[in-house]
């Protein structure tokens, strides 16, 4: 369980991000490191095959979780297209 920041339990709330999703993005979406922030981006690739078709786990493709270095959840959002942003920020906070 990854513990919300109050940022993010009302992010989450009105992004209808349940905390399930969360885990879920975690364990499964791809981890990149940038800015002092670790990026959880979930891509249609790491969806398991046997999910793909569940609307429960397809509308969770391009979800973006934001985890601080303590472990803690800042934000989440959604955006199909946002690998490409993150990729383009820098590796470390200057």
């Amino acid at each position: 369980m990854v513990p919300f920041s109050r940022h993010a339990h009302i992010r989450c709330a009105q992004r209808q991000i349940h905390p399930d999703s969360v885990a879920f993005i975690k364990k499964h979406g791809q981890k990149i490191r940038r800015t002092g922030i670790i990026f959880y981006f979930l891509r249609r690739r790491d969806i398991p095959e046997t999910l793909r078709c569940d609307d429960q786990f397809a509308k969770l493709e391009g979800a973006t979780l934001l985890i601080s270095q303590d472990g803690t959840l800042i934000t989440a959002y959604r955006n199909p297209k946002g690998l490409k942003a993150i990729l383009k920020k820098t590796p470390y906070r200057l």
